[in-house]
């Protein structure tokens, strides 16, 4: 059965804000999520080491990453649709900006023994363990940056299918 274009249209809207609330709490988990420790801060709270460090799992997960590529996907060719395709690349940019901000300050933490025992008393991250975060949040931005590849080549297939052969 297949859906309606309106439908279609409604269910890639969900899908996209979906994604980008996914992305809005992630955000607000690694910047304005303060917990009572005063040690507690956005470097610790990137690198994921016991305060508030629920950002990394959050924005590194499937849920925005895929989210967006299976908007664009249920999206018609319609002009609702391209809204959509538009969108997805936006969320995807959002996602990469974010993603590589987490990425550096975590590893930035990671690799600051001299820091981490001023201010916590012991190496929570070790550079080998900043190293291997590195790695894979790098896996998760490289998928993302093939969505928004992938939305951008369908994107341009579709405007070349649709365009007019008279102009």
């Amino acid at each position: 059965m297949q859906l309606a274009t309106r439908h279609r249209s409604a269910v890639a809207a969900v899908l996209l804000a979906c994604a980008a609330i996914y992305i809005a709490v992630a955000v607000s988990q690694w910047l304005f999520g303060l917990g009572l420790d005063p040690r507690d801060d956005t470097l610790s709270r990137a690198a994921g080491i016991g305060f508030t460090d629920e950002a990394r799992r959050t924005l590194f997960s499937i849920l925005p990453v895929a989210l967006p590529a299976l908007a664009a996907f249920l999206a018609p060719a319609t002009r609702p649709g391209r809204v959509i395709g538009r969108l997805t690349r936006l969320v995807y940019v959002a996602y990469l900006v974010i993603g590589v901000l987490l990425a550096m300050s975590a590893a930035r933490y990671g690799f600051d023994d001299v820091r981490q025992l001023d201010e916590e008393g012991q190496v929570f991250i070790d550079p080998r363990a900043a190293v291997e975060r590195l790695l894979l949040d790098a896996v998760w931005l490289a998928l993302a940056v093939i969505g928004l590849v992938s939305t951008r080549w369908s994107g341009s297939r579709e405007r070349s299918a649709t365009a007019d052969p008279s102009s």
